[in-house]
């Protein structure tokens, strides 16, 4: 069909803002999108379809537009539901780029729209979309797909868990295709596992980090493909991305309730028995114990987006929620299966390792609790992820995922994870800011020497063969450490002092 036929269609009621002169331009496609940049998702002939959900001004417009224009798409329309109109500076982009631009009135919804742009296309992508729009879920619509490749399809979380699928996917197969796809970063793409083939194709999301989204999986040899189950592929995930932003609506529903409770709990505003009462509304099943988890991914968005898809993949009855600086999940079970629940978030934390790049992710898990503990296990949630968190720092890595669990906090660790960052810092620069100053003007290593003295309880045999030196080249340099700090290393709570200092490099957030 041509943008012109949609034009005239008056029960659509579209008007034509910009590029009167392009509506002859065939409609190969739709999509449907709030992504920024969607160009990879793009391939050229569809009518885009945005709620604009991106824009914040003119260089939004600017940007998005021009995304379109490169993608070569068909035309843009502009929904009405945020913003009430078009915005100006994004019609003025579309003048400039040659992207002709609808507005979509608010009574017509991108589902009816994308349905009668797709009558006319192939018969499996029009009812792959009128399934979707009917409110079909999951299962059906991956049946239909299966139908039309003549072949099982899944979607999978890159947090590891089957989502949906048409048949039994093995925990190889499964492990292996998440492990491609966080590794790659490239899709869609052919995925070879021994003697089976995959086509893995790409659920559009703007969701952060990469382990938290998910991805179409297709048995067969994507290479033996033509148009038509290139194009199906393509529609499955964007009618994957429709169902997916329906799970997340629910999810925001039902966590909105047991958010505002627990953080009124832990501001002593709210009695346990009260939160039993919205976490029993929210799907966790009554007088069960609890057990609680902290996740911190960088900002509150993207820590919630992945704790709920690694709560997800534990399958046990959990509900997460933004909270503090991350977020928090409660599980509920009988008490067997939470004590197994380290095991299985440990699994999956490492499953989702490779898709974090430079992002550290840090988890804190408390012990089992009754519902009346819950407070306590919040808290203990909370320190516990500040020790993943120290621990982490502590070991230099760049990035990747780290867990400490409430059995863990019986250590000195656990109450240096808690100290404010500003008092850790004067703490250490007190004790230490003499040796760095002097180890910066005469280029030595005295710091160095005294975090292995200590390192070894003081063996001086152990730390000098650590430190490549002799036993009096040791000596001296302890003297050393002695006089420029003023310091008593013989003394033991001078060594505590020290290190303690030492180990208070990073911050604790």
């Amino acid at each position: 069909m041509l943008l012109r036929d949609l034009l005239a269609d008056p029960e659509l009621g579209l008007v034509l803002l910009a590029g009167e002169e392009y509506v002859d331009r065939p409609v190969r496609g739709v999509y449907i999108t709030d992504l920024l940049d969607p160009r990879r998702y793009l391939e050229g002939g569809e009518l885009v379809l945005s709620g604009l959900v991106w824009h914040t001004g003119p260089q939004t417009s600017e940007q998005f537009v021009a995304a379109l224009a490169d993608a070569g798409v068909a035309g843009l329309a502009s929904g009405t539901a945020r913003l009430g109109h078009a915005p100006p500076d994004l019609v003025d982009a579309c003048k400039r780029h040659g992207v002709p631009v609808f507005e979509v009135p608010l009574a017509l919804s991108f589902n009816v729209l994308a349905e009668r742009v797709q009558r006319r296309g192939a018969a499996p992508r029009r009812e792959l979309v009128s399934a979707a729009a009917s409110g079909a879920g999951l299962e059906r619509v991956l049946s239909m797909a299966a139908g039309e490749f003549g072949a099982d399809c899944w979607v999978l979380s890159c947090a590891g868990w089957v989502v949906g699928g048409t048949a039994e996917l093995t925990g190889e197969l499964r492990r292996a295709l998440v492990d491609d796809v966080l590794r790659s970063g490239r899709l869609p793409r052919a995925v070879r596992v021994g003697d089976h083939g995959f086509a893995v194709w790409p659920v559009e999301s703007d969701t952060e980090p990469p382990a938290a989204r998910w991805f179409v999986a297709v048995r067969g040899d994507r290479e033996m493909w033509g148009d038509e189950e290139e194009a199906i592929a393509g529609d499955l995930g964007t009618v994957v991305a429709l169902l997916r932003a329906r799970v997340d609506e629910a999810r925001q529903i039902a966590g909105r309730s047991v958010e505002a409770a627990l953080g009124r709990l832990l501001d002593g505003a709210m009695t346990p028995a009260e939160v039993a009462v919205r976490l029993e509304t929210a799907g966790l099943p009554a007088g069960e114990p609890l057990r609680a988890v902290e996740l911190h991914a960088g900002d509150r968005a993207a820590s919630t987006a992945l704790l709920r898809e690694i709560a997800a993949a534990t399958g046990a009855a959990s509900v997460a929620v933004p909270l503090r600086e991350g977020a928090s999940a409660v599980f509920a079970d009988d008490e067997e299966h939470l004590l197994a629940l380290e095991g299985r978030l440990r699994d999956v934390i490492a499953e989702v390792e490779p898709g974090l790049g430079d992002r550290m992710v840090t988890v804190g898990l408390s012990d089992v609790s009754p519902v009346t503990g819950l407070r306590g296990a919040l808290e203990e949630a909370g320190y516990a992820r500040r020790l993943a968190r120290q621990r982490r720092a502590r070991s230099g890595a760049a990035g990747g995922a780290g867990l400490a669990t409430g059995a863990e906090l019986a250590s000195h660790e656990v109450l240096l994870a808690s100290v404010p960052d500003e008092l850790r810092r004067s703490y250490r620069a007190r004790l230490l800011s003499r040796l760095t100053e002097y180890d910066r003007v005469h280029n030595s290593d005295l710091v160095h020497t005294l975090r292995v003295f200590l390192d070894t309880s003081g063996s001086w045999s152990r730390s000098a063969k650590q430190l490549h030196v002799h036993v009096n080249t040791l000596r001296y340099r302890i003297q050393r450490i002695e006089e420029i700090s003023g310091r008593d290393l013989s003394d033991f709570p001078t060594r505590v002092d020290f290190y303690l200092a030492l180990v208070l490099d990073h911050p604790a957030s």
